[in-house]
């Protein structure tokens, strides 16, 4: 059962980032190859402390997408990056002191999870949620560059979208 569905105060969104890095030979052959730096990451989300199911991945565009108009987002997709293969849609709804999400299906990875599907975040968690998802972000591409690896994510969009948040809902 959600938050606030039992207590009538709002549920809690919160991350952890799990991240690990090996060394992998490119180019297949040991002989011909070279050992390269691989950081291997994945975002697990919680509700009100309650994993979500890890084979349905979160889709952080769709999310920041979301808190800039309601309307229905595929924020979480298929570990094999094909939404039509197994993610589903979040039906985002923006109210004065809330956004609500309305999940398709259970999102929780234990089924024995009693949920009505339906997720009451204040404003205020949420704004506190993107800015951890950008911190994860930002300490992830730090170390990609330190290892010299390629990560691009929208950190400059992401805060602009934080900020006119912040200016429009919480003043």
């Amino acid at each position: 059962m959600t938050n606030s569905d039992a207590t009538g105060k709002p549920d809690i969104l919160s991350i952890d980032m799990e991240t690990e890095t090996r060394r992998v030979y490119k180019n297949i052959s040991k002989v011909k190859g070279r050992m390269v730096p691989i950081i291997d990451w994945k975002i697990t989300l919680f509700i009100n402390g309650i994993k979500l199911e890890e084979d349905e991945v979160f889709v952080p565009e769709e999310f920041f997408d979301s808190l800039r108009a309601p309307g229905k987002y595929p924020m979480f997709t298929c570990t094999c990056g094909i939404f039509g293969c197994g993610g589903y849609e979040v039906e985002v709804i923006h109210e004065d002191k809330h956004v609500v999400w309305i999940t398709e299906q259970s999102p929780f990875a234990d089924p024995s999870v009693i949920s009505t599907n339906t997720f009451i975040f204040s404003w205020e968690q949420i704004i506190a949620f993107s800015e951890e998802l950008v911190r994860k972000f930002e300490e992830l591409k730090g170390m990609m560059n330190m290892n010299q690896i390629d990560f691009f994510f929208e950190d400059a969009r992401y805060k602009e979208i934080i900020n006119k948040l912040k200016s429009d809902k919480l003043s």
